[in-house]
């Protein structure tokens, strides 16, 4: 294709350019002056979409190429066979990302080109330093991702009812580091003619696009309180769920559901609630059961009565839901036969920070995927038979993030 835009330098360049109604398009201009535009988006879709981006089977061979590739080995001569076979297989690497993430692939072929023209200073660990460089350029989209999605983590989860301005300013707190990189007020003001911004790396273009995100307010990122990704609102009301479909059922339906769990788990007349309704039950089922002859030791409970204390108590439910009825209020109201021995029962706290939000906040480039060990054995001393347990780098992040979790995750078999 050939170039449209005027004015640009000379050489490789990562742009982005407005092309109206919110919308701009990333542009990636080559040497010879041609370029490749991608299709136009909102800043808020692009960022969505750079932190989902899948790169496992992208880690998995850069991990594979640093721990398994003979240049690496513990020797005093490495042969130069071994570097340029480790070159070789890593410039096969961005090829596996021309699709899903184009941004990345057209930024390494410049960055692998830049590493590779370094010279040689004869000493004995030159070629081992070159092949690092490599690999940590390579490494470099992942980085940003796990950037981008601290970021998303910190500014956005919670903030449903906030203003953008509040959404930025809670950035800010959190991660003064990139505030100005991403502050809509550092924007170079365009009065006249199409808006083109350049952008010196893959962070830069992401932090350009949160400064354009955070300068409109016609769209906010949320996130699913279900699936736990992150949406685009269709309106400006409070939304708590995407329009995703996981696991076969829109999230919206499973989130609502769950959702009430949930409301129960964090709160004791509710509880007490749901106990008072299975011991009701249980007695409906053993009334029923019973012959005529041994119901006299029983507390009678037929179809009626337990109909007419489930309608009692569905509309308490509601009204102290509402907060119509206090909790020892919605207790004595449900109480018909007397089971309680107290109504006093508060709404739970809720974690307000758990380890995992705790770690992202301290540190800008937390990575779960290299924070966790892939495995560790611990004994507890503290049971009365100690014996040693095997803990997944999966089992570690769930601990750390319990209190903090999707609804699916929480109540779902995922």
């Amino acid at each position: 294709m050939e170039n449209k835009l005027r004015g640009i330098p000379s050489g490789p360049q990562l742009l982005l350019v407005e092309k109206g109604a919110g919308l701009f398009s990333t542009v990636h201009h080559y040497e010879d002056g041609t370029e490749k535009q991608l299709p136009a988006t909102t800043p808020a879709k692009d960022l969505i979409a750079a932190a989902e981006i899948d790169y496992r089977a992208y880690r998995r061979e850069i991990k594979r190429l640093r721990d398994e590739h003979p240049l690496f080995a513990a020797r005093l001569d490495i042969p130069m066979a071994d570097f340029e076979d480790f070159v070789a297989e890593a410039l096969l690497l961005p090829s596996m990302l021309q699709k899903v993430d184009p941004v990345s692939f057209f930024v390494l072929g410049e960055l692998l080109d830049q590493a590779l023209q370094r010279e040689d200073d004869d000493s004995a660990l030159f070629l081992l330093n070159a092949a690092e460089e490599l690999l940590y350029v390579l490494e470099d989209p992942i980085r940003t991702q796990v950037c981008l999605r601290n970021i998303l983590e910190m500014t956005f989860d919670g903030m449903e009812r906030a203003t953008q301005r509040e959404r930025f300013e809670k950035l800010c707190r959190i991660y003064p580091q990139v505030s100005g990189l991403c502050d809509p007020a550092s924007l170079p003001d365009v009065e006249q003619g199409q808006k083109v911004f350049r952008a010196n790396s893959i962070f830069g273009l992401r932090m350009l696009e949160l400064a354009l995100y955070f300068q409109q307010d016609k769209q906010r990122i949320a996130r699913c309180d279900y699936c736990w990704g992150w949406f685009i609102p269709k309106t400006k009301k409070v939304t708590r769920y995407c329009d995703r479909v996981t696991d076969g059922f829109p999230c919206k339906q499973r989130g609502a559901r769950f959702k009430r769990n949930l409301v129960e788990d964090q709160d004791g007349a509710l509880k007490l609630c749901n106990q008072l309704r299975d011991r009701m039950y249980a007695r409906l089922l053993r009334w029923q059961d019973a012959a005529p002859g041994e119901r006299d030791s029983l507390i009678p409970m037929d179809y009626g009565q337990y109909e007419a204390w489930s309608e009692n108590a569905r509309l308490a439910r509601m009204e102290y839901l509402k907060g119509q009825l206090t909790a020892e209020e919605f207790l004595r109201r449900i109480d018909a036969t007397h089971e309680l021995e107290s109504y006093e029962a508060g709404k739970a706290e809720l974690v307000k920070e758990t380890a995992w939000q705790c770690m992202v906040a301290g540190n800008f480039a937390f990575d779960a995927e290299t924070h966790y060990p892939e495995v560790i054995q611990v004994l507890d001393l503290r049971a009365e038979e100690p014996k040693w347990e095997l803990y997944t780098a999966d089992d570690l992040r769930r601990e750390d993030q319990k209190g903090h979790q999707s609804l699916r995750k929480r109540y779902g078999k995922a």
